[in-house]
C-alpha cells in the first residue's frame, strides 16, 4: 500500500500526562542510579510495570506514586512537576553516576563534557540535531 498515509493517533490529555509523569519518574530514577529492575524489586512489582509507567502506557495510582516518591527521596508533587529537567536534576544525575570513579577520572569526564558542550554550542541547529541523534544512538 504505497502512498497511503496513516492518520496520526490523537493522544488524550490523560495519556499525555501519564507520559510526562513517567518521564519524570525515569529521570529521577536514573539520577538515583537505579535501574528499572532495581526500582521494581523495591516496589515488589515486575520490571515491565516500571517500564510501562515510565513510558506512559499505564498511569500509576496515587498509592504507587507515593511509593515511588519515597524510594526516589522526593515528594509526590515533584513527580507531577511537568517541565524540562532543571540543571540541578541533571547535575545530581551526573554526580551520582560519577561518584564511584577516581578523582582523575571525574576530572577527565568533566573536561570532556565541557568541551562537547562548547563544541555543540557552536553548531547550527541542523548539525546539532545530527550530533544529538548520533550520541543518542551510541549511548
Amino acid at each position: 500500500m504505497t502512498g497511503c498515509v496513516m492518520p496520526q493517533e490523537e493522544i488524550s490529555p490523560e495519556k499525555q500526562l501519564a507520559r510526562e509523569v513517567g518521564g519524570i519518574i525515569a529521570i529521577r530514577r536514573k539520577a538515583k542510579g537505579l535501574t528499572q529492575a532495581q526500582l521494581a524489586e523495591h516496589m515488589d512489582i515486575e520490571k515491565e510495570t516500571v517500564s510501562r509507567i515510565e513510558t506512559g502506557h499505564i498511569a500509576p495510582t496515587l498509592a504507587r506514586l507515593a511509593q515511588i516518591a519515597k524510594l526516589l527521596d522526593c515528594e509526590i508533587s515533584d513527580l507531577l512537576k511537568i517541565s524540562t529537567p532543571d540543571v540541578s536534576d541533571q547535575a545530581l544525575a551526573l554526580m551520582n553516576r560519577m561518584e564511584s570513579l577516581s578523582e582523575g577520572q571525574q576530572t577527565i569526564l568533566l573536561d570532556l563534557f565541557g568541551k562537547v558542550a562548547l563544541a555543540m554550542g557552536k553548531l547550527n541547529a541542523k548539525d546539532r540535531k545530527v550530533v544529538e541523534r548520533f550520541l543518542g544512538d551510541i549511548l
